[in-house]
């Protein structure tokens, strides 16, 4: 599975695989995809391992009619939510995303040093 070695996993669901008799409103359709409930119970086992993150992807409102599309995404985001709460992995990787990050070139500074980074970068003095 994705897990194996990662320390976290980041879901991305594109829409338009399920059917596009299910989900019109997206700027791929894809005759033949995923029925919805394939696609929530494969979008449910993959997040009760716990993702860290999560982004839902090619809804495109212009084609939605009747906000069908919107809808199935709202269910697809909602099912992740309860299969991780269900799971107890909801906020496992905390401590992971909460970590500080060092960036090569220091802080964004130019209120004190009037340049971009506060150190400078290689080769510059």
């Amino acid at each position: 599975m994705a897990w194996d070695g990662a320390d976290m996993v980041y879901m991305s669901f594109d829409i338009d695989s399920i059917d596009c008799g299910f989900v019109p409103g997206t700027g791929w359709p894809e005759p033949g995809g995923f029925l919805p409930r394939e696609a929530l119970a494969l979008a449910s086992k993959v997040a009760a391992e716990g993702v860290c993150g999560m982004e839902l992807v090619e809804v495109s409102p212009p084609y939605d009619t009747s906000d069908i599309t919107a809808l199935m995404g709202t269910r697809v985001i909602v099912d992740v939510l309860g299969a991780m709460v269900s799971n107890g992995t909801l906020g496992k990787h905390k401590g992971l995303i909460d970590k500080p990050v060092s960036l090569p070139m220091g802080d964004y500074d130019e209120a004190t040093h009037g340049k971009r980074w506060s150190t400078p970068a290689k080769g510059d003095s």
